[in-house]
């Protein structure tokens, strides 16, 4: 107690952004749901083109979470999209994207037309972590974003 007395009080700053944390059904429509809503939140973070690329990571995984984490079950059970910044630094923010499922862990059969969700996500994310345990998987994706362009009036004129 001492020593959060001395820190001062507690405050967000300015520049924080609150976490995304959304929770679904796993089912492909929701997966969409979640994608656009993601794509969204972080459209408010960096530009255009790092936002769909983000948003096509984080589709990757939730598709995964569809695919494979309840097939033994029969039924889909729970997808939980968290995601965060920090607070702006002097090369942009460092984001953290969390995806966790209750399924079961299945490994990639080789290659074929499937199993290119991993390696995508690995090729557009600086880190990729894929966590399977025995109350499900985690996979969580991460990702230096520069800060989105500031809108000029005369940026946004010629964007209209």
């Amino acid at each position: 107690m001492d020593v959060l007395q001395r820190m001062g009080p507690r405050r967000t700053p300015r520049t924080a952004v609150p976490p995304l944390e959304l929770c679904a059904l796993a089912t492909t429509e929701n997966a969409g749901t979640l994608r656009r809503r993601f794509r969204q939140w972080v459209g408010e973070l960096t530009d255009p083109d790092t936002a769909d690329d983000l948003a096509l990571a984080l589709y990757e995984a939730l598709a995964n979470v569809v695919d494979h984490a309840y097939v033994e079950r029969g039924a889909p059970g729970l997808m939980t999209l968290w995601a965060a910044v920090s607070c702006p630094l002097s090369t942009g923010r460092d984001l953290v994207v969390t995806v966790i499922d209750e399924g079961a862990w299945r490994p990639s059969d080789g290659p074929g037309w499937r199993g290119r969700g991993l390696p995508l996500m690995r090729e557009l994310m600086h880190a990729t972590a894929v966590l399977p345990g025995e109350r499900g998987t985690t996979v969580q994706l991460r990702r230096r974003i520069a800060p989105a362009p500031a809108v000029t009036p005369r940026r946004a004129a010629a964007m209209a």
